[in-house]
């Protein structure tokens, strides 16, 4: 569910400009709103201090999910299909060796890969291709701020479940979804996968919206018959993510919420589905 990267550090801009940062006001105490790259490097750091203002205030931090959690590995066992067809039998003898190519044995043995679903390989496919290029979910920014809200003492809180994150995942219809694997694979070839992220970074680093929403319909139109998935993994979820946020403002506690920069733009977007529930939500910059 998640393909993004960034270029160089951080500087001090000229003039205002936009953050891929939400403050949401009309709670008992402030919200914020932060998008995230789950897959970064070390010249993504340090943030604008508009976003660091903002964790230094919030007691809580608000996730998608801890990915520190001991139990994570466990827990993402749900993401195989021992009892289905094997993914190599699915994609035929030419697209499974693409996919090896791609996800070598070293990084993901054949007989775990080959008990994967169509999607979660294909996710597999967008890390291993970000990973060439020089990105790391060490260097994610939802990490980063994962580990100093425990290095702190803040209260971290996950607005969803590894079990919801699975179903979405797995909400695909199968043709369809091997169809999207096959296409992921055709981009990762031709080298637009590996524009697609840099394009999303420079979005990401320019705090434009409107183009992040730009790359996810590019992404969901190269994926375009796997459309039931795309309505899970976004629109519903981020109703549900909504949803916990809205609790969590009710709670009178600041909150810092960081989810991908994915979540907060585009139709279904998070700031805007909090707006309809009446809340207060302006888009931030490096000014505020």
């Amino acid at each position: 569910m998640l393909v993004l990267l960034a270029w160089a550090a951080w500087a001090a801009p000229l003039q205002a400009s936009p953050l891929l940062l939400w403050e949401v006001s009309g709670a008992r105490a402030p919200i914020w709103l932060f998008g995230s790259v789950h897959l970064c490097q070390a010249t993504c750091f340090p943030l604008p201090k508009a976003v660091e203002n903002r964790f230094a205030k919030a007691e809580v931090l608000a996730v998608e999910l801890d990915v520190t959690r001991p139990d994570m590995a466990f827990a993402m066992s749900g993401l195989s299909e021992p009892d289905g067809e094997p993914l190599s039998q699915a994609l035929g003898r030419e697209d499974w060796a693409r996919l090896r190519r791609h996800v070598p044995a070293s990084s993901f043995p054949d007989a775990a890969l080959d008990r994967l679903n169509p999607t979660v390989a294909g996710v597999l496919v967008s890390v291993s291709v970000a990973t060439r290029i020089g990105l790391s979910p060490t260097y994610g920014v939802d990490m980063h701020f994962i580990q100093r809200a425990q290095r702190e003492g803040k209260s971290l809180v996950e607005l969803e479940t590894v079990e919801r994150q699975i179903q979405a995942l797995n909400s695909g219809d199968p043709e369809e979804s091997l169809g999207g694997l096959r296409a992921l694979l055709r981009a990762a070839d031709d080298g637009s996968l590996q524009r697609s992220l840099q394009e999303t970074v420079a979005a990401w680093r320019a705090g434009d919206a409107g183009r992040i929403a730009r790359v996810v319909q590019e992404s969901e139109k190269m994926d375009a018959g796997n459309s039931r998935l795309y309505r899970d993994v976004f629109d519903r979820r981020n109703e549900e993510m909504s949803e916990r946020i809205a609790e969590l403002a009710r709670e009178g506690k600041p909150v810092l919420v960081v989810v991908g920069s994915g979540h907060l733009t585009g139709r279904s977007a998070i700031p805007t589905l909090l707006a309809r529930k009446g809340y207060r939500v302006r888009q931030l910059g490096t000014e505020d």
